[in-house]
């Protein structure tokens, strides 16, 4: 029977574009749609390739999807159970979407692998034509972040505090798919590592490794941030050391150079810096401050010694000498970002003390609530940001599952180091993995859970063919 290849295409396209809006798309948001969820139109047609399978008896995904679910009924039903609460809406529908999730992966992990290339560069696509529509609609982004080129704004007073001058402000425009820098440096390091190794390979044609380096240069240029620079170095320094012999030099070589790079802004640029120093409070009144000579106590309770501010602005359950030092050696301050960060860090530590075998499933916000009544964070706005995500996944994992967080971290481990599976597929997943445990949005968001499912499906079909 003759087949139209026009129908394969179309196919691709689809299919592509579905996976696309879960992945790189996710923060793309129309009132309450949000172009995310293309991707369950994909359950359509798994519910057809279920019915053939239970035709032709196999019933491999129906025991993965009963185990599944079970094993998240019991694990959920006990915590509510326990707490004499009822599961919310918002745990329901995360629960829902989740198996919704491993469902796709399920019937789709081998035609993804297999189109990676095609589904990156349609990404890319789509990204530089907003780029291109950005800077034709001009508008500025955040004035202080990550890296980027520093432009002297003579319109700004120039104040030193601890070792940020503010005088100082990034070249950035606002693109519309990320809204924040950080958004796209959760993506990035997975696009930049399997396309640096196709182009060092010679396995992407010119105008392909010129749009490269054209995204390459916008990520670490204009839109960078502390996200991408340390889950770039991370990612590539976690996967060379246990696949270094399958890279030639000239891998390797740029490899290293973007390492080498990514630590060097790290190091000497003061936002990046404050990403790691974990206080955070309202801007220092220095005509309050003056006052008081440092170390020494305060006057009143409205004039406070510079040391006295500093110990007010560590983040609750943190040390406070420890912070302190932080704080010199990195010579700035933390910022809101590390504010939220080291908070979530907190909550995490409590959890795992007080409930080690985790709250359930997309229970995050049930744990950070319980945890601010009980003890409120000094500086108010702790209390509210980042309620659902945790800031990044390692902390909502640790949370929902407990000790239980281990078997999906050391599954990411057994993923890094099997020499059966495709360098080209490590490349593009771990990082997504990697970065994400350390700056994520979720499981819904940059595609976290559909990696962690096409991860676990091509490790069993790998393991099933070898052995």
């Amino acid at each position: 029977m003759f087949k139209n290849p026009y129908n394969s295409y179309i196919k691709l396209f689809l299919i592509s574009f579905f996976i696309v809006s879960f992945i790189f798309l996710s923060g793309m948001k129309y009132e309450y749609f949000q172009l995310r969820f293309f991707i369950l139109l994909l359950l359509v047609p798994c519910i057809f390739k279920f019915y053939l399978d239970l035709k032709a008896k196999n019933y491999n995904f129906l025991i993965y999807f009963l185990l599944l679910f079970i094993t998240l009924f019991v694990h959920t039903g006990l915590n509510l159970y326990h707490e004499q609460v009822e599961l919310t809406n918002y745990s329901l529908f995360g629960i829902i979407f989740l198996l919704s999730i491993f469902t796709i992966s399920y019937y789709y992990f081998d035609y993804i692998n297999d189109n990676i290339d095609f589904i990156i560069k349609f990404f890319i696509v789509i990204f530089l034509s907003s780029c291109i529509y950005a800077i034709y609609d001009y508008h500025p982004d955040a004035e202080h972040f990550c890296g980027g080129i520093l432009v002297l704004n003579p319109s700004i007073e120039q104040i030193e505090l601890f070792g940020l001058r503010v005088s100082d402000v990034q070249l950035s425009f606002r693109e519309y798919i990320f809204p924040e820098n950080s958004h796209l440096g959760m993506i990035a390091p997975s696009v930049v590592a399997y396309f640096i190794y196709k182009i060092t390979n010679q396995k992407f044609s010119m105008s392909s490794s010129f749009l490269m380096i054209i995204f390459i240069t916008i990520c670490f240029i204009v839109k960078s941030s502390t996200t991408l620079y340390v889950g770039t170095v991370l990612s590539l320094v976690s996967i060379i050391l246990f696949n270094f012999k399958v890279f030639n030099k000239k891998t390797l070589i740029s490899f290293f150079i973007l390492i080498v790079f990514s630590i060097t802004i790290l190091l000497s640029d003061s936002e990046c810096r404050a990403r790691f120093v974990p206080t955070y409070g309202e801007a220092i009144d220095f005509s309050k401050v003056e006052m008081a000579a440092p170390g020494a106590a305060s006057f009143s309770s409205s004039t406070k010694s510079i040391d006295d501010i500093k110990s007010d602005r560590v983040i609750d359950g943190i040390n406070k000498d420890l912070a302190n030092k932080i704080e010199n050696t990195m010579n700035t301050s933390g910022n809101l970002s590390s504010g939220v960060y080291f908070h979530a860090l907190i909550i995490a530590k409590k959890s795992i003390i007080e409930k080690p075998f985790g709250w359930g499933i997309n229970r995050y916000d049930q744990a950070f609530s319980h945890y601010n009544k009980i003890q409120p964070a000094k500086i108010e706005r702790l209390n509210f940001y980042n309620n659902k995500d945790g800031t990044n996944n390692l902390v909502k994992i640790v949370v929902e599952l407990g000790i239980f967080s281990i078997i999906f971290f050391l599954f990411c481990f057994l993923f890094l180091i099997n020499n059966n599976i495709s360098i080209e597929l490590k490349l593009f997943y771990l990082p997504f993995i990697i970065t994400q445990s350390i700056r994520g949005a979720g499981y819904f968001n940059g595609g976290f859970l559909l990696i962690v499912f096409i991860m676990l499906f091509t490790y069993i079909s790998v393991y099933k063919k070898n052995s």
